[in-house]
């Protein structure tokens, strides 16, 4: 009888190292059953008025205590629609996802309603989940709307999964969140900040980045289904996390991240892909001083391009732009959105720009709200020539 029980246990441990090699090899050939494809890179739209613009104002919660990390995206409409997440503090269990529209004709925001909390998350997954975090949206060429949420059931954000939902009418409505498999095996610590881009073939590309025992940058190119076909490691040595890419010239294709926890050098670091993120070199580190904190950079034409974040090795107490002409070359600090005390914080950009030309910066103000910030083009170009004047 205990020589069949052994058996029973050593042909299931067989089966089961034999179902690991399969999933394996099948996870190894999805990721490599589709050639590589071009990025479609969001356009690039012309200012309708040549008179300076700048104008700020903030976003009324919902009567959290904290808000933070707020991702947008451009509406068909030319409007905007923002994400949050809200709750008494980061991490606790009453934390939600919360959405509001930029009418761009009234100047006005929504009030913003929830569409995501930790029980709902939990009773669709089938599982306990603890917190939920970083909200990322992003609208297809058939105006999808995808929303990815963060969620961790147990520990910190090392231990996070990724959860993606989907409109069909712009946010009006949402189908049932589902959890992302970007992992045969440990399927954790997979975390999103920065917007995702289209690929010719229909396939997405999403930056996202891993923390759990080290912390690196990498893409997953998604399926118009939602489904993950590939992962790109971004390079070999070092740490980086939260990935804002942009393009370079030609197929040249950048990622800006914040330097991680691994090191006390903050500076932000830059990486460079020469066949639009397919392989990756490894990375440098810019002149930008940051206190491993998130940051985006947009491209404004074929010679200048934009960076936004805590300009400050130590705190997130200013917002800070600054410009470059070449990017392997410094950046110049052109202006400050915020310059608060040492126990303020402006921290976690991000940055469209609408039909009209006009660029929208949003970003967490003191944890309390976030604040909405429009700037044009002839706006832009007037800092630049007031930090160049002798």
């Amino acid at each position: 009888m205990f020589r069949n029980i052994r058996s029973r246990k050593v042909a299931k441990l067989v089966f089961f190292i034999f179902w690991l090699i399969a999933v394996f090899l099948a996870w190894q050939h999805v990721s490599t059953q589709k050639p590589w494809s071009s990025i479609v890179w969001t356009p690039i739209f012309s200012e309708q008025t040549k008179k300076p613009f700048y104008h700020e104002t903030l976003i009324a919660n919902a009567g959290q205590k904290s808000t933070h990390s707020v991702s947008a995206a451009v509406l068909p409409s030319g409007d905007l629609i923002a994400f949050w997440f809200g709750g008494s503090r980061e991490g606790a269990k009453d934390v939600r996802i919360f959405q509001s529209y930029f009418q761009q004709k009234q100047q006005t925001w929504t009030t913003p309603r929830a569409v995501l909390d930790v029980p709902t998350l939990a009773a669709v997954v089938g599982r306990y989940i603890g917190k939920l975090g970083n909200p990322l949206v992003f609208i297809d060429k058939q105006q999808r709307m995808w929303l990815y949420v963060v969620s961790v059931s147990y520990g910190g954000w090392a231990g996070s999964s990724l959860n993606v939902m989907f409109s069909d009418d712009l946010g009006q409505s949402w189908s049932a969140p589902k959890k992302l498999i970007t992992s045969p095996f440990i399927n954790v610590s997979t975390l999103v900040r920065n917007t995702m881009y289209a690929m010719q073939d229909g396939s997405m590309l999403l930056p996202v980045y891993h923390e759990f025992a080290a912390q690196f940058p990498e893409l997953l190119r998604i399926s118009p289904e939602g489904e993950v076909m590939e992962k790109v490691r971004m390079f070999g040595n070092g740490g980086g996390i939260q990935p804002s890419l942009v393009q370079g010239k030609g197929r040249e294709a950048y990622a800006f991240m914040r330097s991680g926890s691994h090191t006390k050098d903050w500076k932000v670091i830059r990486l460079k892909s020469e066949d639009e993120g397919q392989t990756w070199s490894d990375f440098t580190r810019t002149d930008l001083p940051n206190p491993n904190s998130a940051q985006v950079v947009a491209k404004v034409d074929e010679k200048l391009w934009i960076w936004v974040g805590n300009h400050n090795p130590k705190n997130r107490q200013d917002l800070t732009l600054a410009v470059s002409h070449d990017l392997e070359k410094p950046w110049q600090v052109v202006y400050q959105f915020e310059h608060g005390k040492q126990n303020e914080a402006y921290s976690y950009p991000t940055i469209v720009q609408a039909k009209n030309g006009m660029w929208h910066l949003l970003y967490t103000a003191n944890r309390k709200n976030i604040k909405h910030v429009q700037f044009n083009r002839a706006w832009l170009q007037q800092v630049i020539n007031k930090r160049q004047m002798p």
